[in-house]
């Protein structure tokens, strides 16, 4: 994927808010670069020094405590991460985040508030049954059952997939190496579209601007559907009844129990305050890796593109092994994914450049 992040070198901002060549007197509005390239020779020697911190104080604190997965505590690091990359000056900082990144947290902390209501206003206009969330009541929530069951078993001839695959592969208490995988790979959603954000954001802003549209575009669209459709996942479902008896393992929490005990189960743990139980159809975790694999794919090699691939079905049987979702979520997933990128790649993308230029056209001198 480097080529279509890569950028060349540094443009020059004047006090009129345009970029211009040291040689030539174009003007190109400000707006449309990056502060990442717009910094000068101190900020651009204080932001690797700075950056270099964040990433050692990330991983000590992930150590210790577990990869984050509250909103509150990603908006941080996010924040935090941002500041580095703009060399520390407050300014510029200040600027880039209301202009680019607030729209997004906006939604997303929306997203967060919103989604853990969905399934009592699903429930109440729908009519839906209640179940216990845990297994015990007088605890009960609103959303529906036996739909994705009905799909996955039309889907396998009668079969369950998370059924199969646990009776096949999970043994309670054992840490085996593809459970060890899954978890990393589970909590990769956390980390990674953000990441890749302010990557783009760094280094090729005009694809960072549409890779926003999409995410915010297929956040949004979920959450809708969660509101509309709130459906239990396989493990809620084993706990109520619905495989005659057969209970389906949360993979990812025991595993984290096997391994780390308290530290590293608190990733976890402190994630499900965030989260709505029955927010399974479509799945957001599946559908991510997949949006990657629709957004990026004219934009990579193949390399890029067998990377993202293997990211999005290495979630997908993730997701269905450890009892999070069903197969008919994460293809739903998929499909969402599939459908926001052509939406926006045929109605609003289509006027706009998507790659960085291997020689930065703000810096480099035309050739008479």
């Amino acid at each position: 994927m480097w080529h279509i992040l890569r950028a060349g070198g540094q443009p020059i901002a004047n006090k009129v808010g345009v970029v211009t060549t040291e040689i030539e007197e174009t003007p190109i509005p400000s707006s449309d670069v990056s502060p990442w390239r717009l910094a000068g020779l101190r900020a651009r020697q204080r932001r690797r020094r700075l950056l270099l911190a964040v990433v050692v104080l990330f991983t000590l604190i992930t150590a210790f405590f577990g990869v984050p997965t509250g909103r509150e505590w990603l908006t941080f690091w996010m924040l935090l991460t941002l500041f580095a990359a703009c060399g520390a000056d407050w300014g510029v900082w200040r600027r880039a985040v209301v202009r680019d990144w607030l729209p997004l947290l906006a939604v997303l902390f929306a997203y967060d508030l919103l989604r853990g209501v969905a399934n009592e206003i699903g429930g109440a206009v729908f009519g839906l049954q209640r179940i216990t969330p845990n297994g015990h009541p007088p605890l009960s929530i609103r959303a529906h059952v036996t739909p994705p069951i009905d799909g996955d078993k039309l889907l396998f001839g009668g079969h369950v997939p998370t059924l199969w695959l646990q009776d096949h592969f999970y043994d309670p208490g054992v840490a085996h190496w593809y459970d060890r995988l899954a978890v990393i790979i589970y909590l990769s959603h956390f980390l990674v579209s953000m990441v890749l954000a302010i990557v783009l954001w760094c280094v090729n802003y005009p694809l960072f601007r549409r890779y926003l549209a999409a995410l915010v575009s297929l956040t949004m669209i979920t959450l809708v559907t969660y509101v509309a459709f709130p459906a239990a996942p396989p493990w809620m479902a084993g706990l109520n009844d619905y495989f005659d008896g057969h209970q389906v393992s949360r993979v990812v929490r025991e595993t984290l129990k096997v391994l780390g005990g308290s530290t590293v189960d608190s990733a976890v743990e402190k994630g499900q305050a965030y989260s709505n139980s029955v927010a399974a159809m479509p799945s957001l975790h599946a559908a991510i890796p997949f949006l990657l694999v629709c957004f990026f794919w004219p934009e990579v090699r193949l390399r890029g593109k067998i990377g993202l691939s293997l990211y999005a079905v290495g979630m997908a049987i993730t997701l269905v092994y450890a009892g999070e979702h069903y197969v008919t979520d994460v293809l739903m997933g998929w499909l969402y994914a599939a459908v926001v990128v052509a939406v926006l790649r045929r109605f609003f993308f289509s006027r706009q450049p998507t790659t960085a230029p291997a020689e930065n056209p703000l810096t480099t001198p035309a050739h008479h």
